[in-house]
């Protein structure tokens, strides 16, 4: 695999994403149709993807992702 994909699994824009737009991402990625809120399973999938920290617009970043 090259760089880009590695820090980037989910194939998204380069740009900052509002909660309910990840979450709606990671969804529509794996085919998910679940009852989780968007916040718990954005906050679920950074936790195993820190990586992604940067892209959440109301996230507080604690610097454990790769790009800050």
């Amino acid at each position: 695999m090259n760089n880009e994909t590695d820090n980037n699994p989910l194939g998204l824009e380069n740009k900052k994403y509002t909660v309910k737009e990840f979450a709606s991402a990671i969804r529509t990625k794996f085919n998910v149709n679940d009852s989780l809120p968007d916040i718990m399973l954005v906050n679920v999938f950074i936790d195993k993807y820190p990586m992604y920290g940067c892209k959440i617009k109301e996230t507080q970043n604690t610097g454990s992702c790769s790009c800050c």
